[in-house]
């Protein structure tokens, strides 16, 4: 077969894929949607390879994003390109959750411990991040206070009340991540919990939970009575 002729039945397979995705996205394989995703990426390749590889590694697509890149070095075709695409599907997926919680009357913790996962999946650090509530329990924000190492990251007090006064929340839940998979807090992460709780009730706000994530779970410290 020559070059010309694998390249045009190539491009008669994406077309006759993204065909198929577009009339029912449904019932379509995850590898085929990968592969499609994949193929704006490497235009003149056969992408269905690379994206079984990548489901077989992960198990799923939540366990591909989830990843972080250093794992894909030796992957074929995991270079600079297809990690910024990557990068860019999270963020697009992590920004839709956002979004969607923000316009709810009302949230959950449920609620932002998924925005809390998908933002804060497969990340090599720790983050702490908090989401900021009305009297209402309406989502006013949900920022990131500070980035850490893959061990450790320090939850300031004073930061954490002056981002609370300053968008003139009532209430906020911490997040952080624990990167190398342990769900139960660190010594270090219960007693700056609970300065922050007390430094909060002394001018009227609440520290309505502080939630870890670590492997797609969630630890809820309000949950296992480690907040008064």
């Amino acid at each position: 077969m020559s070059v010309a002729t694998a390249k045009k039945n190539g491009e008669g397979h994406r077309a006759r894929l993204r065909a198929r995705i577009l009339n029912d996205p449904y019932n379509t394989c995850s590898y085929e949607l990968l592969e499609l995703l994949l193929g704006y990426v490497h235009l003149r390749s056969d992408t269905k390879i690379l994206a079984k590889v990548l489901l077989e590694k992960y198990g799923s697509i939540r366990g591909l994003l989830a990843s972080h890149p250093a794992e894909r070095h030796d992957i074929p075709g995991c270079g600079p390109a297809t990690e910024t695409f990557l990068t860019l599907l999270r963020e697009i997926i992590a920004r839709y959750f956002m979004e969607t919680v923000k316009c709810k009357k009302s949230v959950t913790i449920g609620g932002i411990a998924q925005l809390g996962m998908a933002r804060l999946a497969g990340l090599p650090h720790e983050e702490v991040w908090v989401a900021l509530l009305d009297n209402g329990n309406r989502l006013l924000t949900f920022e990131r206070v500070n980035k850490g190492t893959v061990g450790q990251v320090l939850l300031s007090t004073r930061d954490a009340v002056e981002i609370t006064l300053k968008y003139k929340a009532t209430g906020l839940i911490v997040l952080h991540n624990h990167p190398g998979g342990a769900l139960r807090p660190s010594t270090l992460d219960t007693e700056n919990t609970f300065v922050l709780c007390q430094a909060l009730e002394t001018i009227g706000l609440r520290l309505i939970d502080h939630l870890i994530l670590a492997d797609g779970k969630c630890y809820s410290m309000m949950q296992e009575k480690l907040l008064g």
